[in-house]
């Protein structure tokens, strides 16, 4: 055989191998998760994230049906509108909200910056502006939701000092959810009720309207209570600590 023809038939099996080569089906890649649009029923509900922290309450953000939405980082609460359109693009307004400095997660602030949401079936993701995914939470189990204490935790009477004044500001929980109390200037009644968290939420308060000079009446602006063993730390509407009450004993029949 002439060295030409060898010459030919390797140029020859060369050119096979490289259409073979071109020709081989590509492997399988792995598929990527699958996000969807979140809707205005997929977002209802709370969420938290999968990480727990050494504050207060857990962080949270809690979507009503309604178009509200509340949350908290853990230290301090917020609430605000929300509204979703077909494409998963999010709006939302927010009200003030305290900065006490927390071990938790930003929840509220998270959802401020979000311009949409996505969901796979189990978590949701908000998504900024600039599309990138700020934060993920999901759903809590019955496991990361604590079970409200019974009742014969919170029912009794609750005192505090104003003004070097011993038990001048009393709450009295009662077990039929009712309140009533003193805020060291006026008398008040309210109603009471636990919360998912297992903190406790207060009702608008009735109160009398006297004028007492040099005293602080804090306690009037009770709207939510978390319980720490024989103290109750009152908060405000924007889960600002207004102050702290200490257990007394069972309330007066």
């Amino acid at each position: 055989m002439s060295t030409l023809r060898v010459l030919a038939l390797a140029v020859l099996g060369a050119l096979a191998l490289t259409v073979t080569a071109c020709s081989a089906p590509a492997a399988p890649t792995p598929d990527a998760p699958q996000f969807t649009p979140a809707s205005t029923s997929t977002l209802a509900g709370r969420w938290i994230v999968s990480d727990t922290y050494n504050s207060p309450d857990q962080p949270f953000l809690d979507f009503e049906h309604d178009g509200t939405w509340t949350g908290s980082d853990g230290c301090n609460n917020a609430a605000g509108t929300w509204s979703m359109d077909s494409s998963g693009a999010l709006t939302t307004t927010s009200g003030p909200q305290t900065r006490i400095y927390c071990d938790g997660a930003q929840l509220p602030l998270n959802l401020i910056d979000a311009a949409s949401a996505r969901y796979d079936g189990t978590n949701l993701t908000l998504v900024g502006h600039d599309g990138k995914e700020i934060v993920t939470v999901h759903h809590p189990t019955s496991t990361e939701t604590p079970v409200p204490q019974g009742t014969q935790v919170v029912t009794g009477l609750w005192t505090g000092v104003e003004n070097g004044r011993q038990r001048l500001l009393q709450l009295q929980m009662n077990e039929d959810g009712t309140v009533k109390g003193n805020d060291g200037c006026n008398d008040f009644t309210s109603t009471w009720r636990f919360a998912e968290d297992g903190s406790v939420l207060f009702s608008k308060l009735a109160i009398t309207s006297r004028t007492c000079d040099g005293v602080v009446t804090w306690l009037s602006g009770a709207a939510s209570a978390v319980l720490d063993g024989p103290t109750m730390v009152i908060r405000s509407q924007y889960g600002g600590q207004l102050g702290i009450l200490t257990y007394h004993g069972p309330a007066a029949s």
